[in-house]
């Protein structure tokens, strides 16, 4: 049986259903990795007040839509964050499809296409959930970075695109550059971490995924799209925040961010989401009533990773055709 077999609309309605249902899952991970719960049990609850959700209340997306954003047990209201990863999911299936079955084209197997489109999905929901833990918490842990690694070289032989000696170098080069440059030889000099090890072992999942060119683009794109964003955020703080609270010294530069500290006690920096789920919404509540909105002082880099390595595996060669482009013409 040969893609042709079936028409284009099957593979995206697949890719979509399929990437919403793990959406959820993805959820799942982004709320209990980081505290140190199993993803297995207990089975979905509420995290308000504690109910059993029912399967037919957990349909991605469209639960949050049908219950408006509430919880239907008790009311409480639901992160929007639940909507934006079921989503974000999906975007990602069809993408990795889309990608898939273009490289693949019409008269290739259908059986190691779609496993090649599957691989690369568990490679991109791993960056989405790396990616909003360490917007939530600062850490990336290794719960995804490295069973996905793994993964990544595991399945080298289903990515025509990349064997398994780029594979290898790809991981050995996105880790070892972060970690001899930005964590042991700054630290040796600095007396501190430059970046943390969640960004190297992040790497290390990238460039299994992508090669050796990947893992240092993502590193590289990924550090001036952050640049972009933290000097956004610097001059977005300073035009919001009051003026008696405006200093030379606040910014994500000057504050424990990614490239300067990252949570090196895990317990320690996750320790104020372990209190009871209503008591932390009812505090957030009341902090939001409290201050006023203010650009965040610290960026994590995980996310940056993460849309770096992103760009690449959808658009690697027309940013290299653009680099070379512009760089190597006479």
């Amino acid at each position: 049986m040969i893609v042709a077999d079936l028409p284009p609309i099957f593979y995206r309605v697949l890719a979509l259903v399929f990437g919403a249902l793990w959406g959820s899952f993805f959820n799942v991970a982004i709320y209990r990795w980081p505290r140190d719960m199993s993803v297995v049990s207990p089975p979905s609850h509420c995290p308000a007040c504690g109910a059993a959700v029912p399967w037919y209340r957990n349909l991605p997306i469209l639960a949050f839509a049908l219950q408006r954003g509430r919880a239907a047990c008790c009311g409480a209201k639901m992160t929007p964050r639940y909507l934006l990863v079921e989503i974000l999911g999906a975007v990602i299936a069809l993408a990795v499809m889309e990608r898939t079955l273009r490289l693949a084209g019409v008269d290739a197997p259908i059986t190691p296409t779609l496993l090649e489109a599957l691989t690369l999905f568990v490679f991109g929901g791993a960056l989405l959930v790396a990616a909003f833990i360490d917007l939530e918490h600062m850490i990336i842990p290794d719960e995804v970075t490295l069973p996905g690694a793994a993964l990544g070289l595991a399945t080298v032989a289903l990515r025509p695109d990349l064997d398994a000696a780029d594979a290898a170098l790809g991981a050995g080069v996105g880790y070892l550059t972060v970690q001899v440059l930005f964590v042991w030889s700054y630290e040796a000099v600095t007396g501190r971490r430059g970046m943390g090890e969640g960004d190297s072992k992040l790497l290390l999942l990238i460039g299994a995924f992508v090669g050796w060119q990947g893992s240092l683009f993502a590193l590289v794109g990924g550090a001036m799209q952050g640049l972009v964003v933290a000097i956004l955020a610097i001059a977005l703080r300073r035009r919001m925040a009051p003026a008696d609270e405006v200093s030379d010294d606040q910014g994500p530069f000057n504050q424990p961010g990614p490239v300067e500290a990252r949570c090196e006690d895990r317990e320690g920096a996750i320790a104020p989401l372990l209190e009871e789920p209503a008591e932390v919404e009812a505090a957030e509540e009341s902090e939001e009533d409290e201050e006023p909105l203010v650009a965040p002082r610290k960026l994590p880099f995980g996310p940056f990773l993460a849309l770096a390595a992103l760009e690449w595996l959808f658009f690697g060669p027309t940013i290299l055709d653009w680099y070379v482009g512009l760089f190597m013409t006479p």
